[in-house]
């Protein structure tokens, strides 16, 4: 589908361009937050999907010892080259780097204790199919670790709300399939899995009134992989949805600035344990 193939196409350049300023404190911050929650023991087989600049994969691997093994999965070379780079730094040998899409990717039934995917699962364009194939290579009793983002995150519901208003466009909000805990729930039920456990944190902040103008350039990019409407509008068209996604902004503005929701779930669940075993 060419649809398809154009949106991993953006996917990937979007991840290029930021393989040198995507480790900020907040990305640390949410990926180490996301390893410190996963109950993770040395020796074990684990999987990183997604792995970008290999902030979670890396402290993964602290925890693991040399007796474990990672392997980090992600589309985007730029990410992956940075991701060396640390590894090497920290002198790490049981991390594995794979360039790869995870969709087209096959692993045997049982290989991993523990999946981790940290905030890139509202990336992937049939989270269902995706959780149930990964289901598949967690061994019985294996855990499924990944973050997500409330649907009210970022600036991104005003980008929609703005949409909706002036020109009644049903834009597509990125966080809205995984965004309450309600629907984490139902998404891993349904592929199978259990005990599901949902941390909720507040990562958010103010920006000032720029940054926050800023967050939303007026631009048709708008990487979803449920469509991108915008790309039907002119410039002008495009001129007056900033204008008043700016004036949303100003509403908003305090003393302090403009608060920047950012509500993460941290989601664990488990690879049941068949009927009568202990687990």
């Amino acid at each position: 589908m060419d649809n398809y193939k154009d949106y991993k196409h953006q996917v990937t350049e979007f991840f290029n361009q930021r393989q040198n300023n995507y480790d900020t404190d907040y990305s640390y911050r949410r990926g180490l937050r996301l390893v410190q929650l996963t109950p993770i023991e040395k020796g074990q087989k684990i999987l990183d999907i997604a792995t970008g600049t290999g902030i979670a994969a890396i402290e993964a691997a602290i925890k693991l010892d040399k007796t474990g093994q990672i392997i980090g999965v992600d589309f985007s070379p730029g990410m992956l080259t940075t991701a060396q780079r640390k590894i090497d730094k920290a002198q790490l040998k049981n991390i594995e780097l794979i360039q790869a899409d995870i969709d087209e990717l096959s692993f045997p039934e049982e290989s991993f204790d523990v999946i981790l995917c940290s905030s890139a699962l509202p990336w992937f364009t049939d989270i269902p199919k995706s959780l149930m194939k990964w289901h598949s290579w967690l061994k019985t009793g294996g855990i499924m670790s990944f973050s997500c983002y409330s649907e009210t995150a970022f600036l991104t519901p005003i980008i929609v709300r703005v949409c909706g208003n002036i020109y009644n466009i049903d834009l597509p909000n990125w966080n809205e399939p995984l965004g309450t805990p309600q629907k984490c729930h139902q998404v891993l039920e349904k592929a199978g899995f259990k005990q599901i456990k949902i941390t909720t944190e507040q990562f958010g902040a103010y920006l000032n009134l720029e940054e926050a103008k800023d967050w939303w350039k007026g631009e048709s990019t708008w990487i979803n992989p449920r469509g991108n409407p915008l790309q039907l509008l002119s410039d002008k068209q495009l001129q007056t949805l900033k204008k008043a996604y700016d004036k949303e902004i100003e509403a908003l503005a305090t003393v302090k600035g403009v608060w920047q929701d950012i509500t993460t779930f941290f989601v664990i669940a488990r690879k049941s344990t068949p009927i009568g075993v202990n687990g």
